[in-house]
């Protein structure tokens, strides 16, 4: 098995997908990219969809309800099907969840099958369950967190399923098999978190990534890098260690590698913040937010997501900083005298669609905040928007500039 050390891209719903995971590598120092979660139920009905048809085109739109919802099966067969490429899917590990052992053993078969037949035969880096989501859905569905929580024995037999899926598929084939990993959450004590780990070491897992935050703390408080560094040093060469959680930028990532020990750091927020701030300080350009979302905008219209929707959440993590600016303590988010408040909002309004409209949004917020120190070096796919744009205009998505 080879893993690599170094910076992995933590699964994200709708923060991880090709666009990202490609920018990451490519501008954020990544060695590893993990996908967006998907649910084992829908990756089986894709798989036995695509049996039926295989026909790429007919999951190539994702349709999005007036509340903003999608068909969970069609963004799932949009995620396996089209997003992804030949050098994005031997370094993406597929990270899956469900309840069920038999469940998510077919799920695992699925995407093995899926990927053979669409990606010339390239399989994943590896697949993952996602054993630490402390999210009401998860509570709802009984996966991630609350599976281990309130049935450890039945994320054990998720394991053990997942690992003779993989064996059962790979047998016949040459070169590197996926690699079968678990990412958890602390447990209630150091005791109890090693004792489970030592279990899914037991049923087949390869690694072990490990959020080092109670379920309860979810995203809040600072991480537990200590308790994080005593499961690395008691499991010492049996079994490596990812650990996630607290980091923000390359400093900190070194800072945690320094510490703990772990075979690599593994990031969520810090990229969807600013996936330039993993370089080596020395060389690391400073980079406003508003090149930096123009540069996600570049890699999203080469590898278009699933929908608008992944677009504005990355938009929303990138300038929340000065659009939502928590050190400023005049500002007030109620006050749409302020165009800070008004951009804000009108991010999310579900008529920005296309990237040529996020573009005009960018030209706007230039446009707007009459800040000379961000929206220095902005490109000329932005720059040149600038002088005619208004609310308006990005609404009808820039006809008037046609």
């Amino acid at each position: 098995m080879h893993l690599p050390k170094g910076l992995y891209l933590s699964p994200m719903v709708r923060g991880s997908e090709l666009a990202m995971r490609m920018l990451a590598r490519e501008h954020g120092n990544a060695s590893l990219c993990y996908s967006p979660m998907l649910r084992d139920k829908d990756v089986i009905s894709v798989h036995q969809q695509w049996k039926e048809t295989t026909n790429k085109e007919k999951w190539k739109r994702v349709q999005i309800d007036a509340a903003g919802r999608t068909d969970s099966v069609e963004e799932t067969a949009y995620l396996l099907i089209h997003d992804t490429c030949t050098d994005d899917t031997a370094n993406c590990v597929v990270q899956l969840c469900g309840s069920s052992p038999e469940s998510i053993g077919q799920a695992t078969a699925a995407v093995l099958d899926l990927y053979a037949n669409i990606n010339d035969c390239v399989l994943p880096a590896g697949i993952d369950l996602n054993l630490g989501c402390p999210q009401q859905c998860a509570s709802d569905e009984g996966f991630g967190a609350f599976l281990v929580e309130r049935n450890p024995e039945a994320a054990i037999s998720c394991i053990s399923s997942m690992r003779s899926a993989i064996d059962s598929h790979c047998i016949q084939l040459m070169g590197n098999k996926p690699t079968l990993s678990a990412k958890i959450r602390l447990m209630k004590s150091f005791d109890d978190t090693l004792f489970f780990i030592r279990k899914l070491h037991k049923a087949g897992i390869d690694y072990i990534a490990i959020h080092c935050r109670l379920p309860k703390d979810k995203h809040d408080g600072g991480a537990d890098w200590d308790t994080g560094r005593k499961i690395v040093a008691a499991l010492e060469s049996t079994l490596p260690v990812i650990l996630n959680g607290g980091v923000c930028d390359y400093d900190c990532a070194t800072s945690m590698l320094k510490q703990t020990n772990c075979h690599a750091v593994m990031i969520a927020t810090g990229y969807l913040h600013n996936h330039r701030n993993f370089h080596p300080s020395d060389t690391c350009i400073s980079v406003s937010e508003l090149s930096i979302a123009c540069e996600y905008l570049d890699y999203a219209e080469m590898y278009p997501p699933p929908s608008y929707l992944y677009i504005q959440k990355h938009l929303r993590w990138i300038l929340r900083h000065i659009l939502q600016p928590s050190d400023d303590f005049t500002f007030d988010k109620y006050d749409f005298s302020d165009p800070r408040v008004k951009l804000w909002t009108f991010l999310v309004r579900p008529y920005l669609r296309s990237i040529a409209q996020f573009r005009l949004f960018l030209a706007l917020c230039v446009k707007l905040l009459h800040d000379e120190d961000r929206t220095n070096r902005i490109p000329e796919s932005i720059s040149s928007l600038i002088e005619d744009v208004s609310f308006k205009i990005v609404k009808e998505g820039g006809q008037t500039n046609q």
